[in-house]
Formats: C-alpha cells, structure tokens, sequence
C-alpha cells in the first residue's frame, strides 16, 4: 500500500505559531482514553498546536465521529492539532478530514491525501455503528463519563453532526466549506463594538448636522434686497454759516458750534552762534569837586546823579556821579588853588559811563564837568580801578532770524502727518471743513537768549511751539442746516442730502470765530416710505422677475432690482426677510 502526502500550509495560523511547531504541545493518549477525556486534555493545554500521539491500533481515534468531535473541540478553542501515528488507516481518516499527521515528534506534520487501501484486514471502526455515549456534546463542553445504553440518542446526535457538514458541504470539519477558499483569521475576528460606537457617534452628529442645516437653510437664512431706484430731482443748496466755538449751535440763525481739535509740538534747532560782543566791567573812583568862591562863582551848587564828567586829556573820557553832591559857601570848604579861593566836596563817588580799562584813570587826574564853567571841575582824589573788557560769542538777531526760518521749514516736514492724525481723531461724524487746516508759531527762543554769552563750544539751541488746528462740523449739523434750506417737501423726500458730496469756500478766521460758504445738490423725490410694507406684503411667494415688474408700475420709481440669498432661495421669504432699499438716480 502506497502513501502520499503533500505539507500542510499554515499561512492562516500567526506568525508565533509557526515558529513554536517545534515546540508544540505533545498529548500521549492512553489505550484506557475515550474521546471525552482526549477533548478534556485539548482543551486544557495551553498551547495553540498541539500534537496527538497515539497507541497503536487505538480504537478510539479509528471513528469518523470521533475524530471530528475532536476536531471540531480543537477549532473553538482556536487550536490546531496533528496526529503523530504510521497508522494507515488512521491517516486515511486524517486524510479525510484534512488533519495534519507525522511520522514522529522530530517532522513537521503534513496534510496526507487518501492513500489506497488494498488491505482488506484494516479494523476501521464505523462511527455510526458503535456507541460513544454523550459524544454530540464533547465539542460544546466537558461531559460527565458515564455508561449507559443510550444509542439512539448517540447515533441521533451523530448523523446529525454528519448532515450537518453534507449540507454545509464541509467534510473536513474545517468550518469553511470544501470548494471555497477559507476566510482568512481576520474576517472571523470579534466585532469592535468601541469602533462602531465611534462610527456610530461620528454618523449620528452628521445627521443631527445636516438636519440642523437643513432647518437654517429652509427657515432662517432666506433673505431677500428689493432695491428701488426713485425718480429724482436735483437742489442746490448755497448758504454761508458761522462757526462760533463759543456759542451754541442755531440753525435758523446759521450758526454752528464747529469741533475744533488741536495738536502741540515743540520743534528745537541747535545751532552756531556768529554773534560778537564787548563784555566787561565799568571803571569806579573818588573825586574832589571844586567851585570857585569868590566873584564869579556859582555857590552855592548842587550836582544831581548822573551828572557827566570828563577828562581833560585827549582821550575825553567820561564819567558821571554816583550819587547827588551840593556844594556850600563855608569857611571849612575853603581851598586856594593858584591863588584863587575854591570852596570843595571830597570823596564824591563817580563810574565810567562805558566799560574798559583805559577808564582806570589815575590820582589828580582833573575831569570838566558837563554845562559848567572852568570854575568848576574835578580832580581824581585816587586812582580808578574795575575797569576791564573783553570779546565774545554771543547771539546775534541775524542769527535768531535764521534758525526761525529753518524751523518753519522742518514744521512743513511733518504738517501732513499732524494733519492726518487730527482728521484721525475727528471720526467717521463729522465732515472735515477743506482749508481750515492751520499751524500757528510761536515765539522762537533761544538759550542764551540774543546778545548774551554763549558757552565755549559756541552752540546755542532753539525751540519755537507750533500749534495745529483743524476745524470740523457734524453731519448731524449739516444735514438739519441743509433740510433747513429745502424747507417742506408734502409728498416728497430727500433720497440723498448731499453731505458726501458738500464743498467749503471761503473759510476764514476772524476773532477767534470761523466764517465759511456752504455748497452742495440734493436729490429730491417722490416719497415711497409708504409703500414699503405694501411691496413686501406683494413681494411674498414671487420670483425676482415677478416682484421687478410690480414695483416698477409704481409712480416714482425708475428701476429695481432684487435679490435673494443665499443662492438656492427662488422665491421671496416672508416679510419679515424683505429689505426695501432706495437709491438715486443720478
């Protein structure tokens, strides 16, 4: 008898499994076993391969039935298993049931394929013939051993088993059946509830989404613009006002209360100081004022402060007193000079009139005084001393001139930026009235001021204040100022008030008040406010087409235009989602 074999592929069992077929786990069967206890020890291994040796010749491995049984034990417990025997009527049955067999515990099992039984004497034992008590529940659980003449039931249970796997078309007791590839591990494997829970989760907030977009789109996001263009006519509208920052704004009287902003900078220059100057100190001394006594003389005299004396020599020097002096007739005053009679004051103070050393006159030095004879004069009772002078840098006017200028020049510089900022802080309410930006200078200073000392580096700094004003007026203002001009309009409107397209002339400053012209064209129309609600009230339920045609029968209106969102809506919503707008036409 001949015996082929082919290898037994284990691609569906892990990776780990593969490489522990060697170290497999090896059951002996005893000749005393019955299937019960076999399927107990399959079950109670821990090892996913498992080897089955058994004796030679066991009759209880010899049963379809039981085979199967044991079979089927392994695959619920995800096992597999491989009969070690040289049987050949317990391969033929392996064979059958495509169960991998070895020769010995060293070689890799194989799965047999159905040899050729020429032996007639082979005992093969005929499953549905013999009595294996409880064997139909093996496969589930253990089962109490017992003995017992329950054939009937066996034999049920087994045809059962075999019907089963004939309809099933599985006679290898493999789960998959015979003509059809076996489903891989991974398609057996145990539902993930927590992915679907997540799925579930994820699908349900897109619906609950798209319902909720749904009911947004349907019925609150429809809108619709129905843009009418009236039939106007233009207005212009001249009238010169005062802005009186002081005084309260009245229209019929037209005047305004204009928004004034201010902005201050200080602009500093340092510059070169080309200026010269004599500095120094005045002379000062002590002399004896001498006036004749006797005929021709002028006593009593009183010399007032102030009073000019001056040197005889060729330098003419001048002096003037300190202090006032009166001189008396008096036997103690008496003085003959030259044989002439002089009555005297001594110690009368006097200070050169002009700074410099060469005012250091010396002792006896005789000084004329100022609108008096020769029969009065003076004479230095010591020498003068104080007097000094001395060239150096000061400011000159020429100088402070110059620096002006040049910071008039660099405040141009930076005029737009200051403007800009102060048309910043007005705000979108107010209108900016054209030409009443102005920057206002003041006085230049320097340090030193002109004609004093500078230091010895002969730099001096400038810094003149300059400040800017701009001059705004209130829409709010201008609009009832410009209604005022139109007066009662009955049945009519203003659909444009011309505020954005105002002008400003003639804007001028006069004590601290501002006087300008104002011009401008206002759009005057057929008043539609009325029929607002009524062309809502229409609009309902119509296409664009529709609600352009009805409007425009109305008397006043030149054009319309109408438009929905978003873009699936059609039709026009309810009123409530209508907007009426009105533009000119200019």
């Amino acid at each position: 008898m001949s015996e082929k074999r082919r290898s037994i592929k284990l691609d569906d069992a892990p990776s780990s499994d593969k490489d522990k077929l060697i170290g497999r786990d090896t059951i002996y069967i005893d000749t005393e076993d019955d299937i019960t206890s076999i399927i107990e020890k399959v079950k109670e291994s821990d090892s996913s391969i498992l080897a089955l040796v058994p004796p030679k010749r066991v009759g209880i491995l010899q049963s379809v039935v039981n085979l199967k049984l044991l079979q089927r034990a392994a695959k619920s417990g995800r096992k597999k298993i491989a009969l070690i025997t040289t049987d050949t009527a317990l391969v033929a049955l392996a064979a059958g049931l495509r169960i991998p067999v070895a020769r010995n515990l060293t070689t890799q099992p194989e799965l047999p394929e159905a040899p050729d039984l020429d032996d007639t004497d082979i005992d093969i034992i005929n499953g549905e013939e013999i009595a294996v008590g409880d064997l139909a529940r093996v496969a589930e659980g253990p089962i109490s051993r017992h003995d017992g003449g329950e054939d009937k039931e066996i034999s049920a249970a087994v045809k059962a088993i075999e019907t089963d796997d004939k309809i099933k078309n599985d006679a290898d007791a493999d789960g998959a059946p015979d003509n059809k590839p076996k489903k891989s591990p991974k398609s057996q494997r145990v539902p993930n509830f927590n992915a679907f829970r997540k799925k579930l989760l994820i699908f349900g907030s897109l619906g609950l989404a798209l319902i909720i977009f749904l009911i947004w789109a349907i019925v609150f996001a429809p809108r619709g613009v129905i843009t009418i263009t009236a039939e106007t006519t233009a207005k212009n509208v001249n009238v010169a006002v005062s802005l009186k920052p002081n005084a309260a704004t009245n229209i019929d009287s037209k005047v305004i209360q204009p928004v004034i902003k201010q902005i201050k900078k200080t602009e500093t220059i340092n510059f070169a100081a080309t200026g010269s100057k004599d500095v120094g100190e005045k002379a000062k001394g002590m002399v004896n004022i001498y006036v004749k006594a006797g005929p021709g003389g002028s006593l009593p005299m009183t010399l007032s402060a102030g009073t000019t004396l001056i040197t005889n020599d060729s330098n003419k020097l001048r002096f003037e007193l300190a202090e006032s002096v009166t001189i008396t007739l008096s036997s103690s005053c008496i003085v003959v000079i030259s044989g002439t009679a002089y009555c005297s004051a001594s110690g009368v103070s006097i200070t050169a009139i002009d700074i410099g050393d060469k005012y250091n006159i010396s002792t006896d030095t005789e000084l004329s005084i100022a609108g008096k004879s020769s029969s009065t004069f003076a004479v230095a009772s010591s020498g003068f001393t104080g007097g000094s002078r001395e060239t150096v840098t000061v400011v000159s006017k020429s100088d402070l001139e110059s620096v002006t200028e040049k910071l008039e020049a660099k405040v141009k510089t930076t005029q737009d930026e200051i403007e800009d900022e102060l048309k910043t802080q007005m705000g979108e309410s107010i209108i900016i009235v054209s030409g009443s930006f102005t920057q206002e200078y003041g006085n230049v200073i320097s340090k030193p001021a002109v004609d004093e000392r500078i230091g010895s580096d002969g730099n001096a700094t400038a810094t003149m204040e300059i400040t800017y004003t701009l001059i705004g007026i209130s829409k709010t203002d201008l609009k009832n100022l410009i209604e005022a001009q139109i007066g009662d309009l009955e049945d009519q409107k203003i659909y444009d008030n011309g505020i954005d397209k105002i002008q400003f002339k003639n804007f001028m400053v006069s004590d601290n008040n501002y006087n300008v012209a104002i011009s401008t064209v206002v759009r005057i129309g057929l008043d539609l406010d009325k029929r607002e609600n009524r062309i809502k009230e229409n609009a309902v339920g119509k296409r664009s087409g529709e609600i352009a045609s009805d409007v425009e029968t109305i008397p006043g209106v030149n054009n319309v235009e109408v438009k929905f969102w978003p873009f699936w809506v059609s039709r026009a919503p309810a009123v409530n989602k209508l907007t009426v707008e009105f533009a000119v036409n200019e």
